[in-house]
């Protein structure tokens, strides 16, 4: 498969050092940054389980197509698709994207979640580069 040209990409990064974890989602046709969130201190699954659901919700709100979100984080797509995370981190926004994937099911379930291959096209559009 060559490297997709269409879509939402997200991503999510976590710095140890300043206590931050931050996720953003970047249309894939023109490169343009769709938004971009900072969290406080979580952890880098939280992160990218939240860059995922605000994709989706992007994604329903300005109808966006194709219905396609790209991830690199298998726990992030796993967490999506069951509609739970399995993170023992107190957080309101997680309990809320878990309650927003359950609700939505319906429009959920006609978005297509596919696992990003950075071996093949690379780090992900929406890689804040901080490795």
């Amino acid at each position: 498969m060559m490297r997709p040209e269409q879509g939402v990409a997200t991503d999510g990064a976590h710095s140890m050092k300043r206590g931050v974890t931050r996720y953003r989602a970047i249309d894939l046709a023109t490169g343009e940054l769709l938004f971009e969130n900072n969290l406080g201190n979580q952890t880098i699954n939280i992160g990218e389980f939240l860059g995922v659901v605000e994709a989706a919700k992007y994604i329903i709100e300005h109808d966006f197509t194709p219905r396609i979100i790209y991830t690199d984080s298998q726990t992030a797509l796993t967490w999506f698709t069951e509609k739970r995370t399995a993170s023992r981190k107190k957080n309101s926004a997680v309990k809320k994207a878990e309650i927003f994937l359950k609700v939505m099911a319906a429009e959920i379930d006609r978005i297509q979640v596919i696992h990003w291959n950075t071996t093949e096209w690379g780090e992900i559009p929406a890689d804040f580069n901080e490795k």
